[in-house]
């Protein structure tokens, strides 16, 4: 892989052509002084970058195979939290807004 240096203060100028350079697959070594302060380099082929929030949390493959029982039942319009709060009618006397 071909290898330029460059001082920080001409990377800094010269940025759009150093992450081009390095996008075409140089490797770019960003000098201080007499020392490596960075290298930039070509990303991984064909990545992009995930959608959404979660773009850095991988979500599981089983999660949704459990079957929550409540949520199964408070989607039909059973459900009954042990003080009768919802069970397919509403609570009161039937003349909610």
């Amino acid at each position: 892989m071909p290898q330029t240096s460059y001082k920080i203060s001409e990377a800094r100028k010269n940025f759009a052509e150093v992450l081009e350079r390095a996008n075409q697959g140089e490797e770019i070594v960003i000098m201080r002084g007499n020392q490596v302060y960075a290298r930039i380099g070509p990303g991984s082929p064909g990545n992009k970058r995930p959608f959404g929030l979660l773009r850095h949390r991988a979500l599981p493959d089983d999660l949704f195979d459990e079957k929550d029982l409540a949520q199964e039942a408070i989607n039909a319009g059973d459900w009954n939290d042990d003080v009768g709060v919802f069970q397919g009618k509403p609570a009161g006397d039937g003349n909610r807004p």
